[in-house]
């Protein structure tokens, strides 16, 4: 906890406790370094000093009773002495800053395994289903909605929102999507986002331990021809986990998807929505995942230890992550626009942002609450070859939205009616609201 709240900025509570929980060897791989193994035998040594040291204690155990109780009174008297006076000016700083418990190592990090603990390791309630009044009403117009959900992106960085530094959207920018300005997510941890952004819930209801159906279940038991590709180390966080077809890659190159994803195409189904999990730019090894055709901008941080990197270094390796998955959105709409007989949309989001060292916090994590917003503001993006779905889209990109809307826009594009279906949170209807 130590090493990484001191060198990463990362605070350790329970959604870590679980990123921990749910990792991989791969994931762990990429975060072992040498200055890690250092840090952790000089600890342990310290440690097994401090046990093995003999301590000799003269006088009797009465005497040394009384004088630890007199040291721990003495001491409560001074701290008491200096809070009370200043307690106009701490209790007011530990109320608006309660955050600052997090910093209690070891203290607060064993409080964040017991809550765990209790949220996922306990007896889980009976599983619950949704929507069961649901299904779909238009059986005519064949769909296809291929679904990309990002690993790791924050959009600070996409050129389609703005940003000058390098063109990180070279490739869909010539298919004419629509990017939306403000869209959030609903954590700032794939093991949270993820199943959040497919649950009922919304973002300030939303709970870790949800045992429930989700968006894919609906769309599964209404007759949609559900397909899960998952490249990311994490896996589908349990989204996937009920459905029929799923496959499991472990690359560090995302173009690895397209493969199985092309042989799918070939066996559709008449309504189709197919999810690619992708590594996208998970960190801190960026410079795994893109191939060297894609190392652009330079110089580059080609090291897990990211603050031996300038800046810019570590900015143009993230930007060159972020050009790779452009390029492979853009494959995937060349593949889309050959399905001429199909009503054919691709929607991209990434299940949360990045740091890269502002106000020296890297990577992602941090408790919603004081996340900085390049750890919430993420990109999303929308293609269709129906230009009635690509006007609506265009007309809502400058609304405040969400990983909030994910589960009405589903059911809206496959025509799923059921009672919780709610209009103003689908992207591509006229009815759609801004998020509060």
């Amino acid at each position: 906890s130590v090493y990484f709240i001191s060198f990463y900025g990362v605070l350790i509570d329970s959604d870590m406790i679980q990123n921990v929980v749910q990792t991989d060897i791969k994931e762990v791989k990429d975060l072992l370094n040498l200055k890690l193994i250092l840090f952790v035998v000089l600890a342990l040594l310290l440690v097994f000093y401090v046990v093995k040291v003999k301590i000799d204690y003269y006088g009797s155990f009465k005497s040394h009773l009384k004088i630890k109780i007199i040291n721990i009174i003495s001491g409560l008297i001074v701290v008491c002495a200096v809070l009370i006076p200043l307690s106009k000016t701490f209790l007011p700083f530990f109320r608006n800053y309660n955050e600052i418990r997090m910093y209690n190592t070891p203290f607060y990090q064993i409080y964040a395994v017991y809550r765990y603990y209790v949220r996922f390791v306990k007896a889980k309630p009976e599983f619950k289903t949704i929507a069961n009044d649901a299904y779909r009403e238009n059986n005519h117009t064949k769909k296809l909605l291929v679904l990309v959900v990002g690993e790791t992106a924050r959009a600070a960085n996409y050129s389609l929102g703005g940003y000058a530094k390098n063109d990180t959207n070279f490739y869909t920018k010539k298919d004419n999507v629509v990017f939306f300005d403000n869209f959030s997510s609903c954590g700032t941890a794939t093991a949270v986002s993820l199943p959040c952004m497919f649950s009922i819930s919304k973002r300030e209801n939303y709970s870790s331990s949800e045992f429930q159906e989700n968006a894919m279940d609906v769309l599964y038991k209404t007759g949609v021809d559900t397909a899960w590709f998952d490249n990311n180390s994490g896996g589908c966080k349990g989204v996937c986990d009920r459905l029929a077809y799923k496959q499991k890659l472990s690359s560090d190159l995302d173009e690895n998807l397209l493969a199985p994803f092309k042989e799918k195409l070939n066996h559709l189904s008449d309504q189709n929505i197919l999810v690619l999990h992708l590594q996208g730019s998970h960190g801190p090894t960026y410079y795994k995942r893109y191939p060297s055709e894609f190392k652009k901008f330079t110089p580059t941080c080609d090291t897990n230890e990211l603050s031996k990197c300038d800046n810019e270094a570590l900015i143009n390796t993230y930007d060159n992550t972020l050009l790779y998955t452009d390029y492979l959105l853009s494959e995937i709409i060349k593949l889309l626009k050959e399905q001429k007989s199909y009503e054919s949309s691709l929607f991209y989001l990434s299940d949360h942002g990045e740091s890269l060292g502002e106000n020296d916090i890297y990577l992602h994590g941090m408790p919603y609450a004081i996340a900085p917003s390049y750890q919430t503001r993420i990109p999303a993006i929308f293609w269709s070859n129906d230009e009635k779905l690509m006007n609506l889209a265009k007309e809502h990109k400058g609304l405040k939205l969400s990983q909030d809307n994910l589960f009405s826009t589903l059911l809206g594009y496959f025509d799923v009616k059921t009672s919780v279906y709610e209009p103003e949170y689908d992207l591509l209807n006229p009815k759609l609201k801004a998020n509060p």
